[in-house]
């Protein structure tokens, strides 16, 4: 079963020996982040609680998601089969089921997931009597980053007009002791409550921030969710447990009662402040732009309380090892809407919305142009910048296989199309506008006559299986 709180799953590190405690002050201006790259890149990965943060009250807790094995204990199975479970909640009746009996079944296990109302947050939480974000180790990553930034935040709004709570994940520049930026993006739920609350003519709007909680829930906040699955619930399917959660004290939102931290507080419509620059995860620092302000008035702390980091740059960090996990998590959700799809693969070096490669069943002609679209039309898939179709003979995780059909198969002129003026992420930086540019679709799939293609294509080198398997017999005697 996925871990009760963050605790517990430090608890859970250190017996399987994926967790270093450092003793020793480091400085959260460059070094502690630092040091978990160098975790990283050395290829172990190991959580790293920091007890000692110069002038700071309190721990730090980095790399809580840096490898596939303590995703997979997070969630408590693997992605596909989670991804599978998904899908089969969703599927619509079989011939030997009625929609009634198969309506009642998912009934019952979305309810089962909803999260649980606390009457009290519990015992061992404190009221601070200040406001006072200085005394958390909230780092600062990169030279040119124009100050520390929280990177794990779960940031908790509700839209004004429908009521829907929605918890992101978004950046946030620390101005002063009080107050933060909130680096939502246009295209984000939080932004549309922002947008929603701005138009209403609403003064202010409540915000409730969440620094750290269990992780999995914490992951739930960067899951790409449909609109009618809120993330507290999500969590809950998938921990087949429901989430308890309490009503904050000066905000009309709730959060997780099993929190480490949280601020409540708002943010004022009418205000905006410049934020950035930031090292972001293009390998580019983003550059600074306006946007909303959140004030804190009130925080609260768990006894014990951690603060948890993660770092944000170029790749790879362990923003890849949960990219790679909702790829393969929503590949049978997204299977199910475009049937054709054998495999997808959003590369990490491509910063995974640069581009993303998928293999077909191809059956008729102009197939792979549909799946294309069907992509760009599908959530957070619609960033995908460059969308590369391959035959399903190829493996798409093998970056010389995808090159070669590249390569191979397409004729630029038939094969590659640009579709302009359509969305591009907020970090797309080579785009001409910001969040408007274009996209590119390459059918890398092969060609027959009802595509314009009149000459044979053809064969693929394959040496005879029975030849290759007396051969390799025959050197593996002479022992060589």
């Amino acid at each position: 079963m996925p871990f009760e709180d963050l605790h517990e799953y430090v608890e859970f590190l250190s017996r399987k020996n994926d967790l270093i405690v450092v003793n020793d002050q480091v400085n959260p201006d460059l070094e502690l982040t630092q040091i978990l790259s160098e975790e990283e890149r050395a290829g172990k990965g190991r959580a790293i609680y920091f007890k000692n943060v110069k002038g700071k009250e309190v721990p730090a807790l980095g790399n809580i998601f840096a490898t596939k094995e303590k995703m997979e204990a997070i969630l408590g199975d693997t992605a596909t089969n989670i991804g599978n479970r998904l899908k089969s909640l969703l599927r619509l009746p079989d011939p030997s089921e009625s929609m009634i009996s198969r309506g009642i079944e998912m009934l019952r296990e979305a309810g089962g997931s909803r999260p649980k109302l606390s009457t009290t947050m519990g015992m061992g939480v404190n009221e601070l009597e200040k406001v006072d974000l200085y005394r958390y180790p909230i780092t600062r990553t990169w030279p040119q980053d124009k100050a520390p930034f929280i990177t794990l935040p779960l940031v908790i709004t509700k839209n004004p007009v429908t009521g829907e709570k929605n918890i992101g994940m978004y950046r946030m520049q620390v101005y002063d002791s009080e107050t933060t930026g909130m680096h939502w993006h246009i295209h984000k739920d939080g932004a549309e409550h922002y947008d929603r609350t701005r138009i209403g003519g609403k003064k202010t709007m409540d915000v409730a921030v969440v620094l750290g909680t269990d992780p999995l829930t914490m992951f739930s906040a960067v899951a790409p969710l449909p609109s009618m699955i809120d993330e507290f619930s999500f969590s809950g399917l998938i921990a087949k447990k429901r989430l308890d959660i309490v009503r904050g004290k000066t905000v009309d939102l709730e959060y997780p009662k099993n929190f480490e931290i949280v601020l409540e507080g708002y943010i004022d419509p009418s205000e905006t402040r410049v934020e950035g620059p930031f090292g972001d995860h293009t390998g580019y620092y983003s550059l600074e732009e306006e946007f909303p302000v959140f004030h804190i008035r009130k925080i609260f702390e768990r006894k014990g309380r951690v603060y948890p980091t993660t770092i944000v740059g170029k790749p790879w960090h362990e923003d890849v090892v949960i990219g790679k996990t909702i790829e393969r998590m929503f590949l049978p959700l997204i299977q199910s809407q475009v049937p054709e799809i054998v495999d997808l693969n959003t590369m990490e070096e491509a910063v995974f919305h640069n581009m993303v490669v998928v293999s077909i069943r191809k059956r008729y002609p102009g197939q792979a142009k549909k799946v294309m679209f069907a992509l760009w039309g599908m959530g957070q898939l619609m960033f995908s910048k460059i969308v590369v179709v391959v035959d399903d003979d190829i493996d798409i995780h093998d970056r010389k296989q995808v090159i070669w059909a590249m390569t191979t198969r397409i004729d630029p002129q038939r094969d590659v199309i640009i579709i302009p003026g359509t969305v591009t992420d907020t970090l797309d930086h080579p785009s001409g506008l910001l969040n408007y540019g274009s996209k590119m679709g390459i059918d890398a799939t092969r060609k027959d006559s009802r595509e314009g293609y009149n000459r044979k294509w053809p064969e693929v080198l394959k040496m005879d299986d029975q030849i290759a398997k007396e051969v390799t017999e025959k050197w593996q005697k002479l022992g060589l």
